[in-house]
């Protein structure tokens, strides 16, 4: 038995095809590719690839030809027991061929990832805040009256407008860091779970900035407002939180554990979880990092969704 549906009088009908949520992250690809804003960003980010791709490089060159050279010895007079260790061990590392193909891979391979991950904050606070600059927010909510939907498509988006600047600068890093290892006579170290670890995490660090920049502009909807936001949370984040722990350390608590707790910091905990080697003596582990991220991007994407739920839209 087949039954007719029919539009009230007076009323046309419009028909949907497709599942819901993918014409609403239809919706959301359109609205983002629809300004200039993406491929801004993406000449930014290829920029500031190609830019740290020359220092990574050049840093890996010397660190290489260091350790190719005479290992020798060091000997540490008047210093502490602990310290004389500490630079012997240092000494020895930067002497060990293999760990600085390690590092240098992981380096070059992830080159560009610190200015990368704040221009894919930006633009995803971008995402939600054009709605309210161009006051199209209310004809979206009204298509769409499920607007924990709206933000889940535009995390959706976000998240994967973010993949795909991370697929590109991966490329231009690994053909870049593929010519300068063979140029090098050494192995790449794709297959070393450091070098792994770190590409995959650069991965989860686009994704997880990405979900924090869709929570900022949900939070701040004023787009220059929430453009100072992201940059200060990023770049005064980082800076500020290593100053603000250090001097901590230096004067209140004296314990390097201060130090490590620094990852409790978004900025810092990005770095943290992509870095191949410890990004600082007292810094901690790598799954730290990329827990502390993880936990972020949750309570970024609760949080708008919690605010786009309750707010009036108009």
């Amino acid at each position: 038995m087949s039954v007719a549906t029919h539009a009230p009088a007076g009323r046309t009908a419009v028909p949907h095809t497709g599942t819901p949520g993918l014409r609403l992250i239809r919706s959301e690809i359109s609205k983002i590719f629809s300004t200039n804003a993406w491929w801004l960003f993406g000449i930014g980010t290829l920029v500031v690839t190609g830019l740290a791709l020359w220092a990574n490089l050049a840093q890996a060159a010397g660190d290489l030809a260091t350790a190719r050279g005479p290992a020798g010895s060091l000997t540490v007079e008047g210093a502490a027991p602990a310290e004389a260790a500490r630079a012997q061990a240092e000494f020895a590392a930067q002497h060990d061929l293999h760990t600085q193909v390690i590092k240098a891979a992981g380096n070059i391979f992830t080159a560009g990832q610190f200015f990368g991950l704040m221009l894919v904050l930006l633009l995803t606070a971008l995402v939600v805040t054009n709605e309210y600059q161009y006051q199209t927010a209310t004809a979206t909510f009204l298509t769409t009256p499920h607007r924990s939907r709206v933000v889940l498509g535009k995390l959706v988006a976000g998240t994967g407008l973010a993949m795909l600047y991370f697929v590109v600068t991966l490329g231009v890093d690994l053909v870049a860091g593929l010519i300068f290892f063979n140029a090098e006579h050494l192995s790449a170290s794709l297959g070393e779970w450091p070098v792994q670890r770190a590409i995959l995490f650069n991965a989860l660090g686009y994704l997880a900035w990405a979900v924090l920049g869709i929570g900022l502009g949900t939070l701040i909807r004023n787009q220059i407002g929430s453009v100072v936001t992201s940059l200060v949370v990023y770049l005064v984040g980082y800076a500020g939180t290593i100053i603000v722990f250090q001097l901590i350390r230096l004067y209140l608590i004296h314990r390097d554990g201060v130090l490590t707790a620094a990852v409790a910091a978004p900025s810092i905990a990005s770095q943290v979880m992509i870095s191949p080697e410890k990004l600082y003596p007292q810094s901690a582990a790598w799954w730290v990092g990329a827990l502390v991220m993880l936990g972020w991007s949750i309570l970024a994407g609760g949080v708008g969704i919690m605010l786009t739920r309750r707010r009036d839209i108009s």
